[in-house]
């Protein structure tokens, strides 16, 4: 064994791996439309008033892997791979298992069985990923994210933003992606003298960057906490850090 050939002390190089989730409305799709010539795999028809290339609505899990096998075997110029969304298409993966065993719902296995399963299926999603990674293309994922109670071990509960994914494959998704980014409308607070104090939500979208009680997100790179919602202010991040 030579530690010298072994023992890398540069990053990899590679393309980012973006994970980006947010309310309802704030513009996910529209956010990744400005990545470096992307293609969108479309789990959900959320589409309707973007213009950017996409394939056929997926409605079947094999149709997701079909494409991406395209993207991996065939030669084209797309440099970003979206997906749109990771909650409709874990849908997918799931009627699939159930399809496979011939269940009902994913419940149907018992003991949690049938989420364990689903994790084969988000393994081959995540290995294809790689694939394209290793072609040069940046990964994108989007997903709408809910309110779940956390029960940290060393304090109380809280409520917070939290992707819209079961455990385990939520899980699986943080732990892959570089950056885990927490879109919202940012908030003021009217203090005007003689009037009540009120939230007003105004038109600014912003996306977070590090975890905090009220929402999950993380990165690998050295980015300010908050960011205007530009995909090209991430580019910038990421590249001076």
């Amino acid at each position: 064994m030579n530690l010298e050939k072994l023992i890398k002390t540069t990053r990899s190089g590679k393309p980012p791996r973006i994970v980006l989730h947010g309310v309802h409305g704030v513009g996910k799709s529209t956010w990744a439309a400005k990545a470096p010539d992307p293609i969108f795999i479309i789990t959900e028809d959320g589409l309707t008033s973007i213009d950017v290339p996409h394939f056929p609505l997926c409605t079947k899990l094999p149709e997701v892997f079909e494409y991406m096998t395209g993207l991996i075997e065939q030669k084209h110029d797309y440099k970003t791979l979206v997906i749109d969304t990771a909650d409709w298409l874990e849908k997918l993966i799931w009627a699939k298992v159930c399809k496979d065993a011939n269940q009902d719902n994913i419940e149907g296995f018992g003991y949690g069985r049938g989420y364990t399963i689903a994790m084969t299926q988000w393994d081959r999603f995540f290995n294809g990923l790689e694939v394209l990674r290793d072609k040069g293309m940046a990964i994108v994922i989007l997903a709408h994210n809910e309110i779940k109670a956390y029960n940290p071990p060393d304090a109380d509960p809280y409520d917070r933003y939290q992707i819209k994914l079961h455990k385990h494959a939520a899980t699986k998704l943080e732990e892959w992606a570089d950056v885990v980014l927490f879109a919202n409308f940012k908030v003021y607070v009217n203090t005007e003298k003689g009037k009540g104090k009120a939230a007003l939500s105004a038109p600014e979208r912003v996306i977070h960057t590090s975890n905090c009680p009220a929402w999950k997100a993380k990165t690998r790179y050295n980015l300010p906490e908050t960011l205007e919602m530009d995909f090209n202010k991430l580019m910038e991040g990421i590249k001076n850090g």
